[in-house]
């Protein structure tokens, strides 16, 4: 495979080595490797972090490996943030995976074919192997589907469209004022909790890139591809040592399926309100709690 791969590993050394071996299978050209440094404080990081660096080390087929090990701990936001730019300075597009997120096989061919196709689509900002909601898309004629939504357990990108990443959701205000959300996603309450989501993100208080990364994509009107079955299980789903997925929620785990090629190409780059209305559950808010969480905030309780 001539695309190349940018792997995020950190203190789980188990998971990456199953991503690894995954990699292994495509044989990637070239691979970028990012792992954070440990944590102050925590006496036991040190070891696993420098398991997760052996494993990039040890890689045993012929590709061109570059690494940026962290001397000290960067943090999620600012950590893979920064190993984003320092990739696609370096690549024009390629793939990006966490050490929680297990591929299919099918999976690489998958964003190589598309990352081709639309290279020079600048509509297209986001290509994710990522569908927890396929119960509402594995009916399609089509091997894929547009979308609002980046969502980024597997992913692949350009640096055209990284390039208007911004971190720290410029424009915010004027996105929000101007009502620029109610035609991207449906549904107040919907838009209600993202953008709070994106104030909470632009005033850092939480450890997330990937809402800066979804402002950006919306506020440059950009889409999102997303496959029809779900090509990448998140292993992470429920692991103490998880950053944002310690929860077990059901409606977040799926299981990695096959794609089947020749790719069939959707004819038009429209998307479909119901399905982004499912996306938006099974991803960002379940519609009960989102309910609960809207009439809270309307009450002045949250």
């Amino acid at each position: 495979m001539q695309t190349p791969v940018l792997l995020l590993f950190f203190n789980r050394p188990g998971h990456a080595a199953a991503v690894m071996d995954r990699v292994r299978g495509a044989r990637p050209a070239r691979v970028y490797a990012h792992v954070d440094g440990p944590r102050e404080g925590r006496a036991d990081e040190e070891s696993l972090v420098e398991a997760c660096r052996a494993l990039v080390q040890e890689i045993d087929w012929p590709c061109e490996v570059h690494t940026l090990f962290r001397d000290r701990n960067m943090g999620l936001r600012d950590g893979v943030g920064d190993a984003l730019n320092w990739f696609f300075a370096r690549e024009e597009f390629g793939i990006v995976l966490e050490d929680d997120c297990l591929p299919d096989p099918t999976f690489f061919p998958y964003c190589e074919e598309l990352l081709l196709k639309y290279r020079n689509d600048d509509r297209v900002m986001h290509i994710t192997g990522s569908n927890v909601a396929e119960r509402y898309t594995c009916h399609l004629a089509d091997s894929y589907l547009f979308s609002r939504f980046s969502l980024v357990w597997g992913w692949a990108s350009w640096r055209r469209a990284w390039d208007k990443m911004s971190s720290g959701l410029d424009g915010l205000q004027a996105f929000e004022e101007e009502g620029r959300l109610r035609s991207l996603i449906p549904g107040r309450m919907a838009q209600t909790y993202m953008m709070d989501k994106f104030h909470v993100t632009s005033r850092k208080e939480n450890n997330s890139w990937a809402y800066a990364w979804f402002y950006s994509i919306l506020d440059s009107d950009g889409l999102c591809i997303i496959p029809k079955v779900n090509l990448v299980e998140n292993v992470g789903v429920g692991d103490a040592r998880a950053t944002n997925t310690r929860a077990r929620l059901r409606h977040r785990q799926a299981s990695a399926q096959m794609m089947t090629f020749p790719l069939r190409h959707p004819s038009n780059a429209d998307t479909d309100i119901g399905l982004e209305r499912q996306i938006f559950y099974h991803t960002q808010k379940q519609k009960w709690r989102l309910f609960i969480w809207y009439l809270l905030r309307l009450t002045g309780l949250r």
